[in-house]
């Protein structure tokens, strides 16, 4: 299916003013906007090191956010767009793109329109919400061969919070189209080490990402890490093709724009995407969000709407306001991260071997029916030796 992109994206003018920015192949709009004062702090506070901002009504906030980003013009030019896709057998992606950078620290993936009835893009099949990463070229879907290897990677002592994922991906598991392993980190050498033993597709942080005094970026576990010197080891695995922060606390959740940026900073030529959650959240809430979307990967579901998944799987209590967390950032053009391979079959020798002994019987009832019909003397031909397997193959 033929993805339609639909570009959004917030500026500033000479004076100092916004402008709403919106354009397809065949349409641009261009919409001075007024953003409440509110928001615009709330994103400069995100900034600031180590700074939550408590969520409040999530119901509330994607409203607001959606007056900004969606309004009328925006909304019509949208449902438009999508219609026109649809009818081409396609569908649409709102990329959003904001060169402000306290806008883009603000959680847009909660917006939601108001009209005759409320809904909210990013958790609708026919409007997948991305962000789109500064890198210009995607790099080539990566062949896996066998299953999906996700590791996951958190701080000491906190393995039984997330061990949940195996039981929510038992049957995956079981017909080995998935491979979780949950690692428990102290230091850098521990990634390196985990990264060394087993090949991994995809690396899942759970972690406290803060920007420290000196402004540098970084992920706690048992010492922290650098964002930088993290990036250094994963473009040194070059079967990694996606990377997932999140950070995970008991309590309501909360907004922090750090491992937003922590996971857009761990992109690189080789790493076309990253899935973050854009503040803090339980650990049962991020095992249902990745379990869900990694789920949907191994179906072949495009990525965006494997997030799309991943957020609706956080909508089914009403209490449940985190499916707004849920960010994905993509390198423009990036269809696909994955190509796999179709899965060895541990049978297919025997009902190899079992083909070939039926050939050979077929042939040798043949000749013998030829034979006594036409009466000549009945003698078994010379045919190959046939060896029938002597063991089970392991599954």
């Amino acid at each position: 299916m033929q993805i339609t992109p639909f570009h959004i994206s917030i500026g500033a003018d000479e004076q100092g003013g916004f402008v709403l920015y919106a354009f397809t192949a065949s349409q641009n709009i261009a919409i001075p906007i007024d953003i409440p004062e509110y928001l615009i702090q709330s994103g400069v506070r995100l900034l600031q090191p180590t700074h939550t901002e408590l969520l409040g009504d999530a119901t509330e906030l994607g409203r607001e956010l959606g007056a900004v980003i969606f309004p009328e013009a925006i909304r019509d030019m949208l449902i438009s767009q999508a219609r026109t896709a649809q009818n081409n057998n396609g569908r649409l992606q709102i990329q959003i793109q904001i060169a402000v950078p306290e806008l883009a620290a603000l959680p847009w993936e909660w917006a939601v329109i108001d009209g005759t009835r409320q809904w909210a893009p990013a958790i609708n099949d026919d409007y997948a919400v991305v962000r789109l990463s500064s890198i210009n070229e995607p790099a080539p879907p990566i062949l896996v061969d066998g299953p999906l290897r996700v590791l996951m990677l958190v701080p000491p002592d906190q393995t039984p919070q997330f061990s949940m994922i195996h039981t929510m991906l038992q049957s995956e598991i079981s017909a080995r189209r998935i491979s979780v392993s949950i690692i428990e980190v102290h230091t850098l050498a521990d990634i390196e080490q985990a990264l060394s033993q087993k090949i991994y597709h995809v690396v899942h942080f759970v972690g406290d990402v803060f920007l420290n005094a000196d402004h540098l970026i970084r992920i706690a576990f048992g010492s922290e890490i650098d964002v930088f010197e993290l990036n250094d080891l994963l473009t040194q695995f070059p079967d990694i093709g996606l990377i997932c922060v999140t950070m995970a606390a008991s309590g309501e959740p909360q907004i922090r724009a750090m491992p937003q940026i922590f996971a857009a900073l761990l992109m690189s030529k080789t790493i076309n995407a990253a899935i973050t959650f854009s503040g803090i959240s339980r650990p049962d809430t991020i095992v249902r969000f990745a379990a869900t979307c990694y789920n949907a990967i191994i179906e072949d579901v495009p990525l965006d709407l494997a997030v799309t998944r991943g957020r609706r799987a956080l909508t089914s209590g009403r209490r449940d306001v985190n499916w707004g967390l849920a960010q994905l950032r993509i390198v423009p053009g990036t269809e696909r991260l994955f190509v796999f391979d179709i899965p060895n079959d541990p049978w297919s020798w025997v009902r190899a071997t079992l083909a070939v002994v039926g050939i050979a019987a077929a042939i040798i009832g043949a000749i013998l029916l030829g034979r006594l019909l036409s009466g000549q003397s009945i003698l078994m031909p010379n045919l190959p030796t046939i060896t029938q397997p002597t063991s089970t193959p392991k599954p």
